[in-house]
Parts: structure tokens; C-alpha cells; sequence
């Protein structure tokens, strides 16, 4: 249904009537009044000290509700508390990321902006806050505050969009730069049995050989089934995490909601038959001895980097590193990036390259002497007698 017309839209005179006669008004409070219809149908108006500024502000409104860019006034004075509740709400994650997104927001966000209204936000001010945030006894780092912007830029293009703000004002607001990635350590075939030799139990050595050649998160191999492991077929089903929630453990589903299945080397099939041999398909292959669920913090600390400072590896890998590694050797034994993409569970192969591309260019090295021996094998219609490269093996 059409919006009402309302025959007084315009500018009207509060002091004088349609005759020109004084009104009761005559000399008291803003004399000119714009008044308007919205897209609701709801009449709207708006009072001015000068005619000349209420025909502008009618005229604006004019245009922007042809431009279907109209955005009600009343909807200003929704404070950005109420609009970052919103935009959390409206956040499609999982709980461990939700947790930190709302920590941040209490923290950092809510206490500077919490009840301001939406249309008191100026740029320079989020700009002032953004720089505030990083001095001082209690600063943090150029990685927090900027992740503290992001949040607060998204809460209010999320009111432009529900056409509560005509504009974001924190769209122009330079944040700090992101913090260089981290070049994650990477255990070569040989130093991984080094490793994997100095695992203190055979639960340990299969976790971490699961973990390095396959390419699973944490989360998604402690939640790993019995019945998500296919021997025969030499396949690992990932469709189950877990995630440690302030000390709770909490189980959903593998990062970008998918299911997936990875390739299970030999070494790690018969790693892992012992540990599937008197239970069912629903229960965890990996468990402490005590039955519990396995901490990525507590297996770090007392099994893995004890295990890498034995080993004689650099004691600063980081279990998610053990992903690095398993790249590094499915790209060494000629995956092609759609293969990997599957196998670490990532959204698309954009993000494999972003983070793994590097490991491509390491693998030219030997390219040459590839493409050589299969133009040899070409020209004499057989096998080349030039040597393969080995497969990983211990």
C-alpha cells in the first residue's frame, strides 16, 4: 500500500494561519515546521528558527526518499549499546569466536560507546578512541584495537543498512595496520619421527602423527569418532568439534559448517588401530588416560613441546603448526591446491593459497628436473631412467 498523502507536507508557518492572522503561538518557540510523510506513512515534521532552513531540510527529505535513501530521525536515537547487540546477535559463528567478539565488546567497546545515540558518532571521535585505546597503563596491542574498530564499524554499517544512519561515520577512520602473519614452523618427514619417537605414549604418538599428516585441528580430532575412522578406505570423517569455552568443553561443528572427509596415511591407520579396539562408534579415539577430554593447552605443554626439545626441534611450534606441516609434506607428495583445500577444511582455495602459497614456490625448486624427465619419457615413448623423487618415508 502506497504512503498516505498528507496535504500539509511542506513548510508551515506556526505563527501566522493560512489567512495571516497571529496564531497562539505568535512569537513563541521555532516558527517554520517541515513536514513530511516517511515510507511507513507516517507523518514526520521538524520545526526551524528560518523558513530557508526548513525548505532545505524538505527537500532533502524529498530526495532521499526518492533515492530510497530516506532514514527515519527517530532512528538516531538508538544508542550503538543497542546496535552492537544487534550485530552479535545477527553473527553466524562459532561459540569460542562469539566469546571473544563479546569480551572485546564489553571490554573495549561498550564502556566509550555503550550509550551513545547513533547520530552523536562523529569519525573524529572513533579516531581519538581508536588512538586511546593503544596508550596508557591498560593499552593493548594495534592487533586488539584494530579488531575494536572493525566491530564498531560493522555495528554501525549495519544501522546504514536498516537505514537508521544515512552514512557510516566510521568508514573513513584509518585503524591500525594488521600485525605480519606468523611464519609458522614446519617439521620436516625426518624430524616428525624424531618427534613422534620421543611421544611419551602411544596415544600421544598416534595424536600427533594424525595431526601432522593429515592436517585436522585440534578441536576436530579430539572430537574425532571411531566410527569417523574408515580403515579399510583409509579415511578420516571431520564432522565434529570440540572447543575449550572458559574452561568447558563444548561440541559443534567443524569450522565453515562442513563435513568433510580427509586421506589417512598407512603410518596413521595403523597408528591409530590400537586405539580403536574395544569401543564403539560414538566414542573419542583420542582421551587422557582418565577418560577426560583432551586439553590443546595441557597436551602442548606436557607432551608436545617437551617431546620437540627432546627431539632436538625448535621448542616454539605450535600444535596449529603441525597444519603447516601437513601442507608442506601433501605438497611435497604433488597435491594440487583444490586437494589441499578439501583436506584442511578451508572456504576456498583463495585462503589455502593466502596461507600456504608460499609452500608452492618452495616446491619449484625441483620443477625443472620434473618437466625434464617427463619430456625425456615423451621422446622415447617409455619411462624416463632419470630417478623419482622418494615418497615420504622414515
Amino acid at each position: 500500500m502506497p504512503p498516505r498523502r498528507n496535504r500539509r507536507a511542506g513548510v508551515e508557518d506556526l505563527w501566522r494561519n493560512s489567512k495571516g492572522e497571529p496564531t497562539k503561538r505568535d512569537g513563541t518557540g521555532l516558527r517554520w515546521r517541515a513536514r513530511w510523510v516517511d515510507p511507513q506513512g507516517r507523518e514526520r515534521s521538524k520545526a526551524f528558527r528560518r523558513r530557508v532552513d526548513a525548505q532545505r531540510h524538505i527537500d532533502e527529505v524529498t530526495t532521499a526518499l526518492t533515492t530510497h535513501r530516506y532514514v527515519d530521525p527517530a532512528a538516531g536515537r538508538t544508542t550503538v549499546g543497542e546496535m552492537l547487540s544487534r550485530y552479535l546477535a545477527g553473527r553466524q559463528v562459532k561459540a569460542k569466536t562469539m566469546d571473544g567478539y563479546e569480551s572485546l565488546v564489553n571490554a573495549r567497546i561498550l564502556p566509550r560507546w555503550g550509550p551513545v545515540r547513533l547520530d552523536q558518532v562523529a569519525g573524529d571521535d572513533v579516531s581519538a578512541w581508536i588512538t586511546d585505546l593503544q596508550r596508557g597503563d591498560d593499552a593493548v596491542s594495534a592487533a586488539r584495537a584494530r579488531q575494536a574498530g572493525i566491530i564498531l564499524r560493522a555495528a554501525l554499517q549495519l544501522a546504514v543498512v536498516n537505514r537508521m544512519l544515512p552514512e557510516n561515520p566510521a568508514a573513513g577512520v584509518d585503524l591500525p595496520a594488521g600485525s605480519a602473519k606468523r611464519k609458522g614452523v614446519r617439521l620436516s618427514a625426518a624430524e616428525l619421527w624424531k618427534v613422534a619417537d620421543e611421544m611419551p605414549t602411544e596415544v600421544d604418538r598416534a595424536l600427533l602423527l594424525t595431526l601432522a599428516l593429515t592436517g585436522v585441528r585440534w578441536g576436530e580430532v579430539t572430537a574425532l569418532m571411531v566410527g569417523a575412522v574408515d580403515v579399510d578406505r583409509r579415511r578420516l570423517t571431520v564432522e565434529r568439534t570440540y572447543t575449550d569455552l572458559n574452561g568447558e568443553i563444548v561440541e559443534g561443528v567443524p569450522k565453515n559448517h562442513a563435513t568433510r572427509w580427509v586421506p589417512a596415511a598407512p603410518t596413521v591407520i595403523e597408528a591409530l588401530r590400537p586405539l580403536l579396539k574395544g569401543k564403539t562408534a560414538t566414542d573419542d579415539v583420542f582421551r587422557t588416560s582418565s577418560g577426560a577430554v583432551l586439553r590443546h593447552r595441557n597436551w602442548g605443554r606436557r607432551v608436545f613441546r617437551p617431546a620437540l626439545g627432546r627431539a632436538g626441534c625448535d621448542e616454539s611450534m605450535r600444535i596449529h603448526d603441525l597444519r603447516g606441516t601437513a601442507a608442506s609434506l601433501a605438497i611435497s607428495a604433488g597435491a594440487n591446491i583444490l586437494a589441499l583445500q578439501r583436506m584442511l577444511g578451508h572456504e576456498s582455495a583463495a585462503l589455502t593459497l593466502d596461507v600456504y602459497g608460499a609452500l608452492y614456490e618452495d616446491d619449484l625448486t625441483g620443477l625443472a628436473e620434473k618437466i625434464d624427465s617427463a619430456a625425456y619419457s615423451l621422446r622415447t615413448g617409455g619411462e624416463s631412467d632419470q630417478p623419482r623423487s622418494a615418497s615420504i618415508s622414515r
